[in-house]
């Protein structure tokens, strides 16, 4: 599994360790540039797991090309034969075991679901997995309203998924880590429901405000590649109407309800069971 982070000491060990439950051997981490803690939790965890830990304060965030830097040092240093692009608010959950059921030495790449974890007045200031409510069926919120428009919430609209990818044939991973290109992707790619991922995208208030502070440097120093929701968030950053999108984004009660009745969010305490067992056996 390749991650890359930045400040995200309230998540990463927990992904290190699920993960490595769920049946990943090794780690490759750039981390780019955390002032959390964060670096200093990765060489901790080093000791424990298979870990490379790369650090990378440089604000260029060429994020394709460390992707696939990442995924070569997997194969080539770990001697992995798959790789998993994730991100450290990301939790995979098998339907199984392990990741690992119905891997072999063929294939290319596998893609799966991706849903956002909702956070609601029950869950906010409570550990991430106590969250119990998924999106189900999204929102398609027209892509051209995205920056424009505030009267939306990014965590019912629709995202892409993720993929796993085969190292013997592996070319380059993509984007945000949505697609790659393999030599035999034309013949092999397919789809998978052996796994969900669970995407929790919203931090703490804190954590929120510090990330979109975060895009709103790299938007200053010429970054590009950035999606539509980033970018109005630091628009709203900056009319100081920022506290209205956290009110959107932290469902109450009622919204609860209608978005239940008509099949927008589904409750769904899956990963939250599988999250807490690990955690809570690693404890003892």
């Amino acid at each position: 599994m390749s991650l890359m982070v930045k400040n995200e000491i309230d998540l990463i060990e927990a992904n290190i360790r699920v993960h490595s439950a769920l049946g990943v051997d090794c780690f490759v981490v750039i981390d780019n540039g955390s002032t959390d803690g964060t670096l200093n939790k990765l060489n901790e965890l080093a000791k424990e797991f298979e870990i490379k830990v790369i650090d990378r304060p440089v604000t260029d965030y060429r994020q394709s090309d460390w992707r696939t830097e990442m995924a070569l040092i997997a194969r080539d240093e770990m001697s992995a034969d798959w790789v998993i692009s994730n991100d450290a608010d990301e939790f995979w959950i098998p339907n199984g075991e392990s990741l690992k059921d119905g891997l072999t030495k063929w294939g290319s790449i596998i893609e799966f679901h991706r849903s956002n974890v909702q956070l609601d007045c029950h869950s906010e200031g409570a550990p991430f997995y106590e969250r119990v409510y998924r999106t189900k069926h999204p929102i398609f919120y027209p892509k051209k309203n995205q920056l424009k428009e505030d009267d939306m919430s990014i965590q019912l609209g629709k995202i892409h998924g993720k993929v796993m990818v085969n190292l013997h044939g592996f070319i380059r991973i993509k984007g945000g880590n949505h697609r790659a290109w393999h030599w035999w992707s034309w013949l092999t790619q397919k789809s998978s429901d052996s796994a969900l991922v669970y995407h929790y995208g919203i931090g703490s208030k804190e954590h929120f405000l510090n990330h979109v502070e975060n895009r709103q440097k790299l938007l200053a120093k010429g970054v590009s590649k950035m999606g539509d929701h980033y970018r109005r968030w630091v628009r709203m950053l900056n009319d100081g109407v920022i506290e209205q999108e956290w009110q959107r984004l932290v469902l109450d009660e009622p919204s609860i309800d209608v978005l239940q009745k008509y099949g927008v969010i589904v409750k769904d305490t899956k990963a939250q069971e599988v999250i807490k067992r690990i955690l809570l056996q690693n404890e003892k």
